[in-house]
């Protein structure tokens, strides 16, 4: 038995064309995707084709960012700061079949499977859908999400950064990103889980993609103008391999801060604005470091 292990595809329908190219000539018996479909230019495109194909999918917080909006529960000034474009410009992109969807989704799964081990799948953790899990930085982090489940495989998503190790016989995994691995190199990556009769063995995959396809989407579907500096800093991310945008977010609220701000949640335009003008200049400058 062989899957496909898929994570952070983020809307973006030229890589997950990519990647499901290279899967249908593995023969693959299955197709998991530990989270964070959405975000991106094509989020309906790419839940449509993940639901055709079948696909075990679950949560991540950026599906949890879009019901926030859908149930009302997004506080006011994600409806309208700035730096909240780039999600409410995907959140008015979805239909509501998509929607429930999501809403239907859990935020982790166990997956059985005839023969096998059973396979747990989370998105950030087992305790939270955002967690963090670098083991080479915090390897106490992935032992406590290990001692939180009793499947012999835990596989991760979010961090778009792709490892696996094994501890006491069990197996943790990261595919990396769809979308891009941020790691200095173009592209995405992507993980094969084969059952040997005995245990889960996984092979982590590079992904290669055509760039100018997700510049085009970026541009054709209106997202690049319409989401304002996160767009453009997540599309330069991807066309350049590396990781720029939490950088500049906190680059954003500590220029917020420094005006007399530091009690608002977010950040106020003008101050978004003119923080991301000072950041792309000292990012030409090479800077800034992923």
């Amino acid at each position: 038995m062989r899957l496909a292990v898929l994570a952070d595809v983020h809307g973006n329908l030229p890589a997950l064309e990519a990647a499901l190219a290279e899967i249908e000539r593995d023969a693959v018996d299955g197709i998991l995707v530990a989270g964070d479909m959405v975000a991106g230019p094509n989020s309906v495109e790419v839940l449509r084709c993940l639901r055709a194909l079948g696909a075990s999918m679950i949560r991540g917080n950026n599906e949890n960012y879009l019901l926030r909006f859908a149930n009302g529960d997004a506080p006011d000034w994600q409806h309208h700061a700035r730096q909240w474009a780039f999600m409410r410009w995907n959140y008015q992109q979805m239909d509501s079949d998509s929607l429930t969807f999501i809403r239907d989704l859990p935020e982790q799964r166990t997956l059985t499977f005839d023969g096998a081990d059973p396979i747990r799948m989370v998105h950030g953790s087992p305790r939270n859908v955002s967690e963090l899990v670098y083991p080479d930085q915090d390897m106490s982090r992935l032992e406590v999400a290990l001692e939180m489940v009793s499947e012999p495989v835990l596989i991760f998503g979010h961090t778009h950064v792709s490892w696996q190790l094994r501890l006491d016989g069990r197996l943790a995994l990261n595919p990396g990103s769809v979308c891009g691995t941020f790691n200095g190199q173009t592209g995405g990556s992507y993980a094969i889980l084969t059952w040997d009769g005995v245990r889960w063995d996984a092979e982590l995959r590079e992904l290669h993609y055509d760039l100018s396809l997700i510049r085009q989407a970026f541009e054709q579907t209106g997202l690049l103008a319409a989401s304002g500096p996160i767009g453009e800093c997540w599309l330069h991310d991807l066309e350049h391999g590396v990781n720029t945008l939490p950088r500049f977010v906190d680059f954003a609220y500590e220029q917020s801060a420094q005006a007399g701000h530091a009690d608002l949640p977010y950040v106020p335009d003008e101050i978004w604005d003119a923080s991301y003008e000072l950041f792309k200049i000292e990012l030409s400058k090479g800077n800034i470091i992923s």
